[in-house]
């Protein structure tokens, strides 16, 4: 197989790389993430030259082959048949864990002296709703990572992907390419698809605005009250996510369209878990009403364990009646 080299040069800090990692984390198994039965079997690659390979393998006997990869990701690429992401035990798996990816890679460097060894992977999942319609893809680890120099089996992880919404399946995508044509041959394995708890501050809140007694969307509200009509108010509802810790601080907020905050509905309270509903009359911090127009109303929720902060935020408009 001549030299054997491999290298890993990150490419942004979306990118994680490791020569050795402990993961604890719970996996989704898959069919021949390993490739150890020597077939392809629960995957689909775009050319003959990617195949089942006895030559290297990180884990079993197998791992598959990218033959002499071309100037383009089109040419070699490989996917994985779909995965059930329920497979967690979650019938809601993108609002109850965040995602990891890793495989490992090997490159068989044949290129004639003095050439150029740059050869780029990539690696990504893509996710589908119960309908099979295609949500788009992750991009932790778009579009590349180069590889070149460094001897022996090297992994490439994409941790801490958040699924959307209405995911339940997702395919694993790899695909390689050379800038250069080096005819170098790139070996992968042990491919895992991992998940974990998803914090609190990175659930969905589930904001909703409502005209009172009204089971319609909220687009436009009245305050002001005029001979055309009684006033209504804007009715704020939201559901908090479950959470590792007891209490969750919340903010809800309300903006002008230049992001000035003009009144404070709630203001660094804890609530619990459960279902919540507000009313607001329209009026600012001072209990004026506003100038009719459009306001950003937003919930903020604060892990207080990792201080990070997820926002839902919704528009609606203030309106007067003639």
């Amino acid at each position: 197989m001549g030299n054997k080299k491999l290298k890993f040069v990150v490419a942004g800090a979306a990118f994680a790389l490791f020569a050795s990692l402990a993961w604890a984390l719970d996996y989704i198994h898959f069919t021949n993430q390993y490739f150890n039965d020597g077939t392809l079997t629960g995957w689909s690659a775009n050319s003959t030259s990617i195949t089942a390979s006895n030559d290297e393998s990180c884990e079993g006997g197998y791992s598959c082959k990218f033959k002499d990869p071309t100037t383009a990701f089109s040419g070699r690429t490989l996917n994985s048949n779909s995965i059930d992401l329920t497979a967690t035990g979650s019938s809601s798996p993108a609002d109850d864990y965040a995602f990891s990816l890793r495989a490992y890679f090997y490159v068989a460097n044949e290129a004639a002296a003095g050439e150029i060894e740059h050869t780029d992977i990539q690696l990504y999942v893509k996710w589908y709703d119960a309908d099979g319609l295609d949500l788009g893809k992750d991009t932790g680890l778009i579009p590349g990572t180069n590889l070149s120099a460094f001897d022996g089996w090297h992994s490439v992880s994409s941790p801490g992907m958040a699924a959307p919404a209405t995911a339940v399946k997702a395919k694993i995508y790899i695909a390689v390419k050379e800038t250069v044509n080096n005819n170098n041959d790139v070996y992968v394995d042990t491919v895992r698809f991992s998940y974990e708890p998803l914090p609190a501050y990175l659930k969905t809140i589930g904001l909703k605005t409502f005209a009172p007694d009204s089971g319609d969307v909220l687009k436009v509200f009245f305050p002001y009250s005029t001979p055309a009509g009684k006033p209504s108010s804007c009715r704020i509802v939201f559901n908090l996510p479950s959470a590792p810790v007891t209490e969750q601080r919340v903010n809800v907020l309300v903006y002008d369209v230049k992001g000035r905050l003009v009144r404070a509905i709630v203001k660094a309270e804890e609530f619990l878990a459960q279902h919540y509903d507000y009313i607001w009359d329209g009026r600012d911090v001072n209990q004026q009403f506003l100038p009719c127009g459009m306001y950003i109303i937003s919930v903020e929720l604060a892990d207080q364990d990792t201080g990070g902060v997820v926002k839902e935020q919704t528009v609606v408009a203030i309106g007067r009646k003639l």
